[in-house]
């Protein structure tokens, strides 16, 4: 870890408004500030990345499991705190500037989210707004109930995108529709956000918790390090052709000789 991530995952004082929780070989974090539409704070932020950092490192954790308390998923940052940011700048000429790199929590925990191997799945219902809809787009399994809105709405809040947005939007659902979510900031309720692929699935309304957890339960049965590595390869940033089927190949050499893999062949040739 650089000494910037390392300043950023300094331990901070827990708010209550983060659980984490453990099932098995399933980590679970919970947004737990319900009445406030799982806004998050900036504590908050720090603790969600503690908690990511905290089941990347555990060999007995396999899986990450996100959801939200109550009847939205989250509703981004909170705006007192963007307000307050904006006092202080004003009062005492802080160059906003000196905010970027890993100097803050919810910049490391975007830096967390890109660079946690572990699959994670999302169990999202109500309001995904803000930050709780940049964060969908680094998860790799997002399990939405009926009533799930999904809402960028910076450029109404005199914003702009944020977390790789501006980039994972576009690549999702190429360029128009991004720019038609981006500019108008619109609502996106959940069979438009299916069939634009920002949501895995859509199930019945109460029912995304237990089909997140389902789904969680059978990757967790899988070889952690193969999955971990297919999410690397599938996360890579755009490159020729021939440079991934090699990078491919070096991992299938890799893995053919672990004892992950080799105790599968095993089990496979007493068949």
């Amino acid at each position: 870890m650089s000494a910037a991530a390392q300043v950023a995952a300094t331990a901070i004082e827990p708010t209550g408004f983060i659980r984490r929780e453990r099932d098995g070989k399933i980590g679970i974090i919970v947004l737990d500030r319900p009445q406030s539409r799982n806004a998050l704070k900036s504590a908050m932020y720090g603790e969600i990345a503690d908690a990511l950092r905290a089941y990347q490192a555990d060999d007995g954790i396999n899986v990450i499991l996100i959801r939200g308390e109550g009847r939205d998923f989250c509703a981004g940052n909170d705006i007192g705190d963007f307000q307050r940011f904006g006092d202080v700048v004003e009062k005492t000429g802080l160059d906003p500037q000196t905010i970027v790199g890993r100097k803050t929590p919810s910049i490391d925990l975007v830096y967390v989210l890109m660079e946690t191997d572990k699959p994670i799945i999302a169990c999202i219902q109500g309001n995904a707004v803000g930050f709780g809809a940049t964060m969908l787009l680094h998860f790799d399994f997002i399990v939405a109930e009926p009533d799930t809105r999904i809402k960028f709405p910076f450029v109404d809040l005199a914003m702009v995108p944020e977390a790789g947005s501006s980039l994972l939007l576009k690549e999702r659902v190429g360029y128009l529709k991004a720019a038609r979510i981006l500019f108008t900031s619109e609502r996106i309720e959940a069979p438009e956000a299916l069939a634009l692929d920002l949501v895995s699935e859509v199930v019945g309304a109460g029912e995304g918790a237990a089909r997140g957890m389902a789904i969680a339960a059978a990757l967790a049965a899988k070889p952690p390090i193969a999955l971990q590595a297919t999410k690397k390869l599938l996360r890579r940033d755009t490159e020729p052709l021939a440079d991934r089927v090699t990078e491919e190949f070096r991992r299938i050499a890799e893995r053919s000789a672990s004892a992950e893999a080799l105790a599968i062949f095993a089990t496979l040739l007493k068949k």
